[in-house]
Parts: structure tokens; C-alpha cells; sequence
């Protein structure tokens, strides 16, 4: 039995705006990935190979579209990093962390938009997302390899997302052999065989 024709058209117009609405957050988060969240919706629309009265049906300002697409972004990000996990601790932090700023040295403005996320910084969108997406993923690395035994019993998830934010910093501005020999130097710091008692709380 074929379908009225009414409804062929409605299935696809859905299509095609599900189509498009996809499009615009790719774009959206290529070039926040290139250049921060301070880009032109014009580009976006541009990239995304639609028209201006798309891009807003779909996101009716630009912080509605950026929204998206960060969101878009982190849970790209933690989808492919668990993924990734094998089940043993300590490979599977120190694999993460390198793959995290092999990701930050290619999209500068995600290592922008993942700093929001710290805590007493700006950005509460990038902060939800990131620590919707990216935050448990950081903590259950974290307590496998506290319960392992492998990470010092005094690291804290905030701990190893600091280290990301301050590796970040540094990866995209050295060839990639010296950002890798800094953090093998950061996760012999970790490991509990080398603890030595950390200042603060």
C-alpha cells in the first residue's frame, strides 16, 4: 500500500530538516573547533551549505546554535573516548589524556570551550555540557584506577582535568614528541609508586 501523497511530503520535509539541522551543528562545531565560540552565524550557515531562514528555524539566535553544538561536541568527544576504554585502568587514563590533546592541539577552540567547564570560570553552557558529557567519563577513569591501585590515592578527577587544561596549553604550541614526553613525565607523577604528599587539600 503506497503512501498519500501528503504524507510522502511530510516524511520528506522532516528529512530534510533533520538533514539540514545536522549539517548546521557540524558546521557549528568545526568552526568553534577552529576558532571559539566567537564566529559568525553567517559563516555557520555558509559552511553548513544552507540559507540564513534555515539556520534560523532551526536556532532562532546564535547562543541557541552554539549551545547545540557544544553539546554536540562533548558528546561526540566521550562517545568515542568510551569507546576506546579496554577495561585496564592505567591504559585506559593515560590513553585518554593523549587522545584529549591530540583533539585539543587539532581544535584550539575546543580546549576554549572545555576550560569554561573548569570550576569558577565563565560559560555556564560549555560548563553543563562538559560536565554532562565529559565529567563522569573523567571520574570513572579516575576511580578505575584508584581501585586499581595504579593512581595515587590523593588525585581527584578536578586534578587530572586540570592537568588536561595545563597539557592543553602547552600541546598546541611544541611538536607533538615534546607534548608526548611532558605527559609521560605528568603520568609518572601520578602513579601511586611515585606519590609523594601533595600540598593543599
Amino acid at each position: 500500500m503506497t503512501s498519500p501523497p501528503a504524507a510522502a511530503s511530510s516524511a520528506t520535509t522532516r528529512s530534510d530538516a533533520a538533514r539540514n539541522r545536522g549539517r548546521l551543528l557540524d558546521a557549528a562545531a568545526g568552526l568553534i573547533a577552529e576558532r571559539g565560540s566567537d564566529v559568525d552565524v553567517r559563516e555557520i550557515a555558509r559552511r553548513a551549505e544552507v540559507g540564513m531562514g534555515t539556520l534560523y528555524r532551526h536556532f532562532p539566535t546564535k547562543e541557541a546554535l552554539l549551545d547545540a553544538a557544544l553539546e554536540h561536541v562533548f558528546t561526540s568527544w566521550a562517545a568515542s573516548a568510551t569507546a576506546s576504554l579496554t577495561g585496564r585502568a592505567w591504559p585506559d587514563l593515560s590513553r585518554f589524556l593523549a587522545d584529549a590533546l591530540t583533539r585539543q592541539t587539532a581544535s584550539p577552540g575546543l580546549l576554549d570551550a572545555y576550560c569554561q567547564a573548569l570550576p569558577g570560570q565563565a560559560g555556564n553552557t560549555a560548563r553543563q555540557h562538559c560536565r554532562q558529557q565529559v565529567g563522569p567519563l573523567i571520574a570513572e577513569l579516575v576511580r578505575a584506577a584508584h581501585e586499581s591501585g595504579e593512581l595515587r590515592p590523593d588525585i581527584t578527577a578536578e586534578d587530572v582535568s586540570l592537568l588536561l587544561v595545563a597539557l592543553g596549553r602547552i600541546a598546541p604550541v611544541v611538536p607533538a614528541p615534546a607534548w608526548r614526553r611532558i605527559l609521560h613525565v605528568s603520568l609518572d607523577g601520578l602513579r601511586a609508586t611515585a606519590a609523594t604528599p601533595l600540598p593543599g587539600p
